[in-house]
């Protein structure tokens, strides 16, 4: 009994998969230009600098800090690129009335951290008491960062995903549609159309390594054929 599809057919269509899948991302990235997916995950950022405001606000002023963070995410900068930004002014904003708020984010002793940030603000040099305390204050905030972070990108990818999967599912339903309009006798069924959208995203990281080991292999059959 014949195959229901040729090596030809079937690498056919993990390529239409691949491209069907590459056009729904494109599209879904496309509304970033009116904020869009871009903004999926700013709320866990809000979450992990929160417990820093005080700080942050202290460095920019009220309120700019989160204007700030949300350029960076929207506008896909790195991960390590916006952890230092907020480092940075997280430090630049530790003083003296800061301190209190600050320890107890990061389980140090409000009064030592209020002397390192008199020290910074007159140019003293630290000790190593000091640096030690700074050593402590800056793992908690990296944990923190890094945790809101995860979260964000989890929540990014997840997202991105599922509504890349819909707009696949409504491409192929649209071009099953127009065949059907061109002529219904040869147009696959709906089901099949439907099908198409549903895999196109899932299978897509794995379209084109298979595409390529389907080519390989035909062309070593063809090689062993004519030996």
């Amino acid at each position: 009994m014949a195959a229901v599809f040729s090596l030809q057919e079937f690498g056919a269509a993990l390529a239409a998969l691949s491209g069907l899948s590459t056009a729904a991302f494109g599209l879904l990235d496309a509304t970033k230009v009116f904020g869009g997916i871009a903004r999926v995950g700013l709320k866990h950022l809000k979450a992990a600098t929160d417990p820093f405001a005080g700080a942050l606000n202290q460095a920019l002023g009220n309120g700019r800090y989160e204007a700030l963070i949300e350029a960076k995410w929207m506008n896909g900068a790195s991960r390590d690129e916006q952890k230092a930004l907020i480092r940075a002014l997280i430090r630049l904003g530790l003083t003296e009335s800061t301190a209190p708020s600050l320890a107890e984010v990061g389980r140090v002793a409000p009064e030592a951290l209020a002397g390192v940030a008199r020290k910074l603000a007159n140019g003293e040099e630290l000790e190593e008491a000091d640096l030690n305390l700074l050593g402590r204050l800056n793992a908690v905030i990296d944990t923190i960062l890094e945790t809101g972070f995860e979260r964000a990108d989890q929540q990014y990818r997840n997202t991105a995903r599922v509504w890349a999967g819909v707009i696949a599912i409504g491409l192929a339903l649209a071009a099953w549609g127009v065949w059907v309009l061109q002529d219904a006798s040869s147009a696959p069924t709906l089901l099949a159309a439907l099908g198409m959208g549903v895999l196109a995203v899932p299978l897509a990281p794995l379209a084109k390594d298979l595409t390529s080991g389907l080519s390989a292999a035909m062309q070593a059959l063809k090689a062993a054929k004519g030996s």
